[in-house]
């Protein structure tokens, strides 16, 4: 399966985005509703510490505004309020209207089962994890740790070294394995 973002508009971005061309990024995209509550309490603060804890060299946050409720009132103009007030600075895509149902495109696409969901892809642009409702700071941090540590873009002489020794060694280089 191919994932791409089915986007009739983008906030905070000049350009629209692809996940193709954020390859070489570990990319988390949240999934959300602006009037849902699990949504506006708990994923969209944590994917905001994502965007404020990472280099944008290493990880890209995408907010997907997928509306599947209420459409009267979750337009673009009520979702820019909303992105405004509360200081989300990342992208996000208003996903595009589905023409044969209520689910829209991309959530349709990607088999989400509703918002809040988390969906994360490695360097290689390979879904690495697709979960529903709130995931635990901690685990969601180590995750996105490893997948960050793991085939970095350029790594210099020494930390070819130092791997193979800690290799060799037997430890573990980026902490404990999730297992979600």
């Amino acid at each position: 399966m191919t994932y791409e973002i089915h986007a009739s508009q983008w906030l905070n971005t000049s350009a629209p985005l692809s996940l193709a061309s954020l390859r070489g990024r570990v990319v988390v995209v949240t999934a959300f509703q602006l009037l849902c509550p699990g949504c506006v309490i708990n994923s969209l603060p944590q994917a905001r510490k994502l965007d404020t804890l990472f280099s944008r060299d290493d990880l890209r946050i995408i907010g997907l505004h997928s509306v599947f409720e209420h459409h009267d009132v979750m337009g673009p103009a009520a979702l820019q309020a909303f992105v405004h007030e509360y200081r989300l600075n990342f992208p996000i895509a208003i996903d595009q209207p589905s023409d044969t149902g209520p689910l829209p495109r991309t959530m349709k696409a990607w088999g989400l089962g509703g918002t809040p969901s988390t969906i994360i892809f490695d360097r290689d642009g390979k879904l690495a994890l697709k979960e529903l409702g709130h995931l635990d700071d901690l685990r969601l941090g180590a995750f996105v740790g490893q997948l960050i540590a793991r085939n970095t873009p350029v790594q210099d002489k020494k930390g070819e070294e130092a791997q193979a020794v800690a290799d060799k060694n037997g430890s573990a280089s980026c902490g404990p394995t999730c297992t979600y």
